[in-house]
């Protein structure tokens, strides 16, 4: 007699096994070989199957066992040392290159995302030889990796990289572009900090861009952002992006030169740009923004110190598309704010961090009166700045979060009120000591309402339990009465 489970169709473990992780996956294809047969044959399944091969010194002892398994592997991660001693000194590494190579001829045609960590390539050959035994390749990440700067590949890789989607690049040597060149890459991410790049690198990667005809998204940091745009760009470099991100930690050095630079590629984009992020950027930038980039649908501008002068804002243009604003870190005057968001007509989201809390106040009403489709808000705020005349102010609010940084400061029984009555918010997120969040957790357990989610965290970010809630509110009680 046949038990339950082996009655189930090809379709029912296909859905129950979509939950599995992939160690989860491994165990339970070793069960029978029918359930082994379905989730061998299963794309997205297998996708939860990654070959990871952790430190070179010790998989490559394991070299036949991984040349024998049967298993389809959607992805595989390679690291040739997991130390910091250069993995080409020691002798086990002699013919770690050409082992990868093998490996890849068995289990490339099924990969789809290949990472590789810590390897130096000196035959340019090799790593053509892993890339085109994986046709499938979508996604392909490489950290610490470095070619034969002597080599003179000049590419021919696009002919069997044609499904590549997706690049990331981390400390790695530049040239690694050139077998990159003419690839229908739409995604590239660079974070090359501490890798200086010579002339002969630098013109790798400007013909690498200037052959991505399909690139729409690129994500900087701020020493691939320096040496991008430390000279200008050649005009045969014809990008239309739809998405830039520069992320820094502080100022470029000699900004002045190389925001000029990234400043005329950014007009380049004005017809095609609808997402971008920037940290750190001259305020001219700020206002190329404003008076260039027609379809930006959202922008994020971390540590910009804007200019107090009204004069500066004289040119600035409505931007009807801008959905998304996000003014985080260092957050300037009172008029820069305004000025920005008066152009914003049609603003759904906005977030205001690190703000001097001054000015909170007025910048909330003058958003009411000039942006009155904001639907989600995000705030560092005190509580009396979220007042029940706020909230009947912006009745489209469906997403609030704020972040009360000040320790001991509570929302009052009327400002809750006011959020738990508050005709459409749906969402509320608040970060706050735990007194604080106690006594909202108590308040909205018995009054929720409407509301389809609350999350309330502590401040350094991790959520507040129910029991948690219960036991500070409870101890802060009995302090009070005292």
């Amino acid at each position: 007699m046949e038990s339950p489970i082996e009655i189930l169709s090809e379709d029912a473990l296909l859905h129950i096994f979509s939950y599995l992780d992939g160690k989860s996956l491994k165990n339970s294809a070793l069960v029978c070989k029918c359930w082994n047969d379905v989730i061998s044959e299963s794309l997205a399944i297998m996708k939860n199957f990654t070959l990871t091969l952790n430190d070179g010194s010790k998989w490559i002892s394991r070299f036949h066992e991984i040349m024998s398994l049967t298993r389809r592997f959607q992805s595989i991660k390679i690291t040739l040392h997991s130390r910091e001693q250069p993995y080409f000194l020691e002798k086990w590494a002699e013919n770690a290159i050409d082992l990868l190579v093998q490996i890849a001829a068995r289990h490339g045609p099924n990969i789809r995302n290949l990472v590789l960590y810590q390897a130096e390539i000196k035959n340019s050959s090799d790593f053509s030889s892993i890339l085109s035994s994986m046709p499938l390749l979508n996604e392909v990440v490489l950290n610490g990796v470095k070619v034969n700067k002597a080599d003179d590949f000049t590419g021919g890789n696009e002919a069997f990289l044609s499904k590549l989607n997706k690049l990331t690049v981390r400390t790695c040597d530049w040239n690694i572009f050139k077998f990159f060149t003419s690839t229908p890459i739409r995604e590239l991410k660079i974070s090359n900090k501490f890798v200086l790049v010579d002339i002969q690198q630098r013109e790798i990667y400007m013909r690498f861009l200037q052959a991505s005809q399909q690139l729409e998204s690129i994500d900087l940091d701020l020493m691939s952002y320096a040496k991008m745009f430390a000279t200008a760009l050649d005009d045969a470099i014809c990008l239309k992006l739809k998405r830039l991100k520069y992320s820094s930690f502080s100022p470029s050095y000699d900004i002045d030169n190389i925001d000029s630079n990234f400043g005329t590629f950014l007009e380049l984009q004005g017809s095609s740009l609808t997402e971008l992020e920037l940290n750190y950027v001259h305020p001219t930038t700020i206002k190329i923004i404003f008076t260039k980039l027609k379809v930006l649908e959202k922008l994020r501008i971390n540590s910009v110190a804007l200019p107090t002068e009204s004069s500066f804002y004289a040119s600035f243009k409505k931007m009807p598309k801008l959905k998304e604003l996000i003014l985080h870190d260092n957050i300037p005057c009172e008029l820069a704010v305004k000025e920005i968001l008066v152009n914003c007509v049609n603003l759904e989201t906005f977030s205001a961090r690190h703000d001097t809390y001054g000015f909170l106040h007025n910048i909330l009403n003058f958003m009411a009166a000039n942006n009155p489709a904001v639907k989600s808000l995000s705030l560092d705020s005190l509580p009396e700045i979220i007042s029940p005349e706020f909230l009947n102010n912006n009745p489209t609010v469906e997403t609030l979060s704020l972040n009360m940084d000040i320790p001991g400061v509570i929302l009052d029984h009327v400002t809750l009120e006011a959020l738990l009555s508050h005709p459409n918010l749906q969402h509320l997120v608040v970060a706050a000591d735990e007194i604080a969040l106690s006594g909202i957790h108590d308040k909205m357990k018995s009054d929720y309402r409407n509301f389809k989610s609350i999350d309330l965290r502590l401040l350094n970010g991790s959520p507040l339990t129910e029991s948690r809630a219960n036991a500070i509110l409870l101890d802060y009680i009995t302090t009070q009465m005292k």
